[in-house]
């Protein structure tokens, strides 16, 4: 890609990059639980070994933040939802959407190691259920509400290029920092200093060349990273870092602003998976398959996997009914309310003799939408045990022509229910045959 253009000004809260997204890129907020425990890992960092997380692959220090340990730490923190869990999405395709993003992505084996790096740490878990997987985060922990927004500077390469000890500096100045303006951060360096465990370095002069290092960083031109910094003793001999955060680069949360992009659940080929998109198309409700990032999709996709296309076929038309009378944007739990249905093969079939018949548009006269999707179930509780399927079928067949001269006028019976109107004909055409 070409050189972009950078432009920023205090009111945007992003910047044009030069990597493969579409459009700006927005800030990125970072669960504060999840970051302290990353960042926690190097107090292990003197009791460390080198361990090998993949075969044929480089080894890496278990209790060590690394360049791609942060890389790996913002793709999860865009891509995961706000329930700390990613479904239906492979590591290749995160590792793909972490190369949007940075203007210098690592490599992918080094990517695919981390990644396991963080399984083996705990801090990752991975589940199948047959069908796809589902990642979560173990050390999520979205209700203390806590997080720390990043200007999307730390995909800029500028960024990336510096000694890995300086960026772990540079996120916790600003976890620390949060979206004070003007405010002067400062931490003194005792022997053992939290800053020295952080980036490793055992003497003041270390810190003064990383900050630094952060002070000559200008993401945009004419804009350091640091306005303000110094490491230097007090009048009681003690040495302090101070810095101040340029305010240019300070992200403000605003209510309801998104920071996630949760890629689409992507659910293996299979012939369940085509049957039902066949169906869903059939009743033009195709719509569905992206509701919800496709988490809804992929719920029922487990559901029927590997049954019948009768049943596929059932569920399409039951979707549809539900989304008819809900419509798309609060659709209740279909997947519940069909699990329900589909205990009792039964049920199906009782259905299909309502709709073949044309009584099953008299099966809710009565109901308001608030109870249009208990009604069939209900209807099949009431009838099941008094009439057949086949004695249903010939009984909606008689009763057709009484319910559109009942109903011709457009009126409603609050009384009318179709199970004892369709049960009480059926003992009279009985004790007429009798």
């Amino acid at each position: 890609m070409g050189e972009a253009k950078r432009k920023f000004n205090a009111s945007e809260r992003y910047l044009f990059l030069n990597n493969y997204a579409l459009g700006p890129t927005h800030p990125i907020s970072v669960d504060y639980t999840f970051l302290s425990d990353l960042l926690n890992l190097e107090k292990s960092y003197a009791s460390d070994s080198v361990v090998m997380f993949r075969r044929n692959s480089h080894p890496l220090r278990k209790f060590h933040i690394t360049g791609t340990t942060i890389r790996l730490m913002m793709a999860i923190s865009r891509r995961f939802n706000t329930m700390g869990t990613l479904t239906g999405c492979s590591i290749h395709k995160l590792y793909q959407l972490m190369c949007e993003e940075y203007e210098k992505p690592c490599t992918k084996e080094q990517f695919y190691a981390e990644v396991h790096k963080f399984i083996d740490l705990g801090i990752l878990s991975v589940s199948y259920d047959g069908i796809v997987k589902t990642w979560k985060l173990k050390s999520f922990k979205r209700d203390t509400k806590r997080f720390v927004l990043f200007s999307p500077l730390v995909f800029m390469k500028k960024f990336t290029d510096l000694p890995v000890a300086a960026q772990k500096l540079y996120l916790y100045i600003v976890s620390r920092n949060g979206g004070k303006a003007n405010w002067e951060f400062k931490e003194y360096l005792e022997r053992d200093s939290w800053l020295y465990t952080l980036t490793h370095k055992t003497r003041p002069t270390q810190i003064r060349e990383l900050i630094n290092a952060l002070s000559k960083v200008e993401p945009i031109e004419g804009k350091p990273l640091i306005i303000e910094s110094a490491v230097e003793k007090d009048d009681l001999g003690r040495w302090s870092l101070r810095c101040v955060l340029n305010p240019a680069y300070l992200v403000k949360h605003y209510e309801g602003a998104q920071y996630r992009m949760i890629p689409q659940v992507k659910i293996p080929y299979s012939k369940t998976v085509s049957r039902l998109r066949m169906f869903l198309q059939q009743y033009k409700i195709s719509e569905i398959e992206y509701l919800e990032n496709g988490t809804l999709f992929l719920r029922l996709a487990k559901l029927l996997h590997n049954a019948s296309m009768r049943t596929i076929r059932f569920a399409a038309s039951r979707i549809k009914d539900m989304l008819q009378n809900y419509g798309y944007q609060k659709p209740p739990d279909l997947i519940h309310a069909l699990q329900t249905e589909l205990q009792d093969r039964a049920f199906i079939t009782y259905m299909e003799v309502l709709k073949d018949t044309r009584t099953y548009r008299y099966l809710g006269a009565a109901e308001g939408d608030a109870f249009n999707n208990a009604r069939p179930l209900q209807f099949f509780r009431a009838v099941k045990d008094k009439l057949t399927a086949h004695e249903l079928r010939k009984i909606c067949r008689a009763a057709i022509p009484l319910l559109q001269e009942r109903f011709k006028q457009g009126t409603v019976d609050e009384e009318f229910y179709l199970e004892d109107f369709l049960i009480e004909l059926c003992t009279k055409e009985k004790r007429k045959s009798s």
